[in-house]
Parts: structure tokens; sequence; C-alpha cells
């Protein structure tokens, strides 16, 4: 996978990104960050007690990920 190189440098994204902005991140739709979340292994930040049904993403957590693609 290749990363947009149309998109924002690394420093204008948060730490935390939730699957709009990484989307964005990566230069992908949402849908298919759906996709790398079941078929890729792209991992999501977990918080507890969470009512939310929402996935957030650590970008380093994502760079890694695109290191290993």
């Amino acid at each position: 996978m290749t990363v947009n190189k149309n998109r924002l440098s690394d420093d204008k994204y948060p730490m935390l990104m939730d699957k709009k902005t990484v989307a964005e991140y990566l230069g992908v739709s949402k849908s298919s960050v759906d996709v790398f979340l079941l078929n890729d292994n792209l991992s999501t930040a977990t918080f507890e007690p969470s009512k939310l049904k929402r996935n957030f993403f650590i970008k380093t957590k994502v760079n890694k990920w695109l290191e290993e693609l």
C-alpha cells in the first residue's frame, strides 16, 4: 500500500486519530480502513470503560503498521 503523497505532513495530524482522520492520513477511504482492520492487522486503541462504538488509532502504531506492509 502506498500513502498519498499529497496529504498533509505528519505533524499536521494528531497522535490519536478517529477513522475519518486516519483515512485522510493514509489517503484512502473509510471503508478501506475497515478492510485493513479486518484483513491487515491494523490495530485500534481501546479505552476502558468505553461506551463509544468508535475506533481510534495511534499515529505511531499506524506508521509501524505501514512499515510492516
